[in-house]
């Protein structure tokens, strides 16, 4: 706040209030109260990241700094005439046509909450400043093309405002391929003008808290005097100012408290720790099992907009379905394929289209919450799913031995009381790690010795990937293994451990390796049932 770029990309760790603390009041106190009637972007991956999880935080953190919902600003409706009456509200220089995707502050500012899966979200408009978190998931192309040459408005009562065409991004650590492109943008900080605000900063600072209560009344005009000089020189050392920060857990302990990173050395892997909470840079897990795995290549975003235009905006209760994913075939059949385990049930949802073998969500249930709980998950997600056919894929583990449950029978059961048609696609004994580690060598380079490629639903799959690119390989005598300490590790997120990436390698080496058809059966229901029979 002190330094009060206006374009500022902040990369930190757990705990920081990246939304609540840096986005919330830049937004507030830099962008919408200096610029009356202009208009902003809240810029998202997708329109599931705004709903469920920006928007909310970014309303607490206005909320904490004294803005309240309905009074001073309105979320995705049109202002009543009461409400303009109130604030002798004039609106924006450019109103929008529809409030749908709009948060109209009181001074006439609006804000439009933007996705970049709507292609063309930003083509037409002519926006004063832009923020943006979890940046790491934002693909820097888009914003290139699409939506930086919008932010180029040329309003007279702005000129001279340092935060006009402003952008604030925050992120945590980048630890695969994604979002290394925000880490570069240390390269565009101009470090001598930091400073050289940092200083008037400090000098301002002197003279309105050590030197102005001890004079008197003539020497404070002449104070004043000097302090309204500084802030003139501060907004033109400002003026197209980037600047690059990053912070770790521990730059907050004042406020989370010794406990808490006692707590997180505890429950985090030395990985995780590094990244997560020291927001160190490992860009990449060494002796990764999945080395060729490329985030930004694999994984895609597809979202439904019409979905959300379909949808009254309620940031803290947003219960979303299979209707928002644009990749997914309601007619085509769906393949799951689970890991069984007392701390975690993940349960991984797989489409083949033709050419494309699409993991399209990762759902899961964690302890005390046993399988029917993440089956119940399934079944409520995907409730309107127009095939009801289902392949299950499970091996050894899931069919049970002495003294034991048959798990696949309690899929199959749960799944068949919802009218899914369940296939069961067993492939016996699991295939050894050197056989899956050799497999995915092929299948994620793409060279040639399959006919299929693999690609990951970035947001519905997040757990998924980060099982993926935190699962490490170890040697072992008969080749290379996938390490699986953080499995037994009590302390270790079940849902970042290896148990979602298993799950996939399941489905992957069934379709790829295993030689049951999948493809046939799917095409008749009816005879599917009398086989059944």
């Amino acid at each position: 706040m002190i330094i009060g770029a206006p374009t500022e990309v902040l990369i930190a760790g757990r705990g920081t209030g990246k939304t609540i603390g840096v986005l919330a009041p830049k937004s507030a106190q830099s962008y919408f109260k200096t610029m009356p009637r202009g208009t902003g972007v809240i810029l998202n991956a997708t329109f599931t990241q705004a709903f469920t999880r920006t928007l909310k935080e970014l309303i607490r953190g206005w909320q904490m700094i004294g803005y309240v919902m309905d009074h001073h600003f309105l979320v995705g409706t049109r202002p009543s005439e009461k409400w303009k009456k109130k604030w002798n509200w004039q609106g924006p220089f450019a109103p929008p046509l529809d409030y749908k995707y709009f948060i109209s502050w009181y001074n006439g500012a609006v804000a439009q909450i933007v996705s970049q899966e709507r292609v063309g979200s930003s083509n037409g408009i002519s926006i004063d400043w832009i923020i943006g978190d979890e940046a790491k998931l934002l693909n820097e192309v888009k914003l290139k093309t699409e939506l930086l040459p919008a932010n180029r408005g040329i309003i007279p009562a702005f000129a001279g405002n340092p935060y006009h065409h402003g952008m604030t991004l925050t992120s945590d650590m980048p630890i695969g391929t994604a979002g290394r492109w925000l880490l570069d943008k240390i390269n565009d900080m101009d470090q001598a003008a930091v400073n050289d605000i940092w200083k008037l900063q400090v000098a301002k600072f002197q003279l309105a808290n050590l030197y102005y209560p001890k004079t008197n009344a003539a020497d404070r005009k002449e104070i004043d005097k000097q302090i309204i000089i500084i802030d003139e020189e501060i907004n033109s050392i400002r003026k197209g100012l980037l600047y690059y920060h990053e912070a770790s857990t521990l730059d907050n302990i004042h406020a989370l408290g010794v406990d808490y990173i006692k707590q997180q050395i505890r429950d985090t892997s030395t990985f995780q720790f590094d990244t997560q909470i020291l927001n160190l840079r490992p860009l990449r897990l060494e002796d990764g099992f999945y080395p060729d795995f490329d985030e930004n290549f694999h994984g895609y975003f597809a979202e439904d907009e019409q979905y959300f235009d379909n949808r009254i905006i309620d940031p803290f209760n947003a219960n979303l379905d299979c209707r928002k994913d644009k990749d997914l075939n309601t007619n085509g059949p769906i393949h799951i394929a689970l890991d069984y385990n007392r701390r975690i049930h993940p349960l991984v949802v797989v489409q083949d289209n033709g050419r494309e073998i699409r993991a399209v969500n990762g759902l899961h249930s964690l302890y005390p919450e046993k399988l029917k709980e993440a089956l119940k998950q399934f079944n409520t997600y995907y409730k309107t799913h127009k095939r009801k056919l289902i392949y299950y894929w499970y091996d050894h583990t899931a069919v049970g031995g002495e003294n034991e449950t048959e798990k696949c029978q309690d899929v199959i059961e749960a799944l068949e009381k919802e009218n899914w048609i369940v296939i069961p696609m067993y492939i016996g004994k699991a295939p050894g790690h050197e056989t899956k580690y050799r497999m995915y060598g092929h299948f994620l380079t793409e060279d040639g010795k399959y006919d299929k490629v693999l690609r990951i639903n970035r947001e519905n799959c997040k757990s998924l990937i980060l099982s993926v690119g935190m699962s490490a390989a170890e040697q072992r005598k008969d080749g290379f293994g996938k390490d699986k300490k953080s499995e037994h590790d009590p302390n270790f997120p079940a849902e970042e451990s290896t148990h979602y990436s298993d799950a996939l390698d399941m489905i992957i080496w069934g379709m790829l390796e295993s030689n049951l058809d999948y493809g046939v059966e799917s095409k008749n229901e009816d005879l599917i049932i009398q086989i059944k029979k």
